[in-house]
């Protein structure tokens, strides 16, 4: 009998304790730890001179912040080139306020890597936390990791649903 007891208690305890994980979880999510920025967002990026701001080009992405600070992006390749797609990181920092970080391979027609391009953003989320705005710097290094090239773009993303 004591045995049931102390099974049936033990039981207990551990839907507790894992209803209270279940909980803190959902509360990350609706926004307790940051985590309004968590889930897919469609993105228009342009691509800019550092110093005048002046456009190159615009182009569309797509970001995808995942609970725990991980996050992945893809965006179409520029044609005749091949990069895989981005892996990265993301942080809450205050208010509406993000940072961000993310790299990505491009690759030469062999297959093999032929550039790594690191991309590091100040995010700000809107009010309304269904969209967002974004500054960001980029640098592409060579397999070697010898930079190539610095630059510069602006974000704006709308929540994906």
């Amino acid at each position: 009998m004591k045995k049931l007891q102390l099974r049936t208690l033990g039981g207990a305890l551990l839907a507790i304790f894992m209803l209270a994980a279940l909980a803190q979880g959902v509360v990350s999510a609706q926004g307790g730890n940051g985590g309004n920025l968590v889930g897919s967002w469609n993105q228009q990026v342009s691509l800019r001179d550092c110093d005048s701001g002046i456009v190159f080009v615009s182009f569309p992405a797509m970001t995808t912040f995942a609970l725990g600070g991980t996050s992945q992006q893809t965006a179409p390749p520029a044609p005749g080139s091949t990069f895989l797609p981005g892996h990265g990181v993301w942080s809450h920092q205050a208010g509406g306020g993000y940072s961000g970080a993310f790299q990505f391979f491009g690759l030469n027609p062999d297959g093999s890597v032929a550039t790594r391009t690191i991309v590091r953003s100040a995010i700000t989320l809107e009010k309304d936390g269904n969209s967002y705005h974004s500054t960001d710097t980029s640098e592409t290094l060579n397999a070697n990791g010898d930079l190539l090239l610095r630059a510069c773009s602006t974000t704006t993303a709308t929540r994906f649903e």
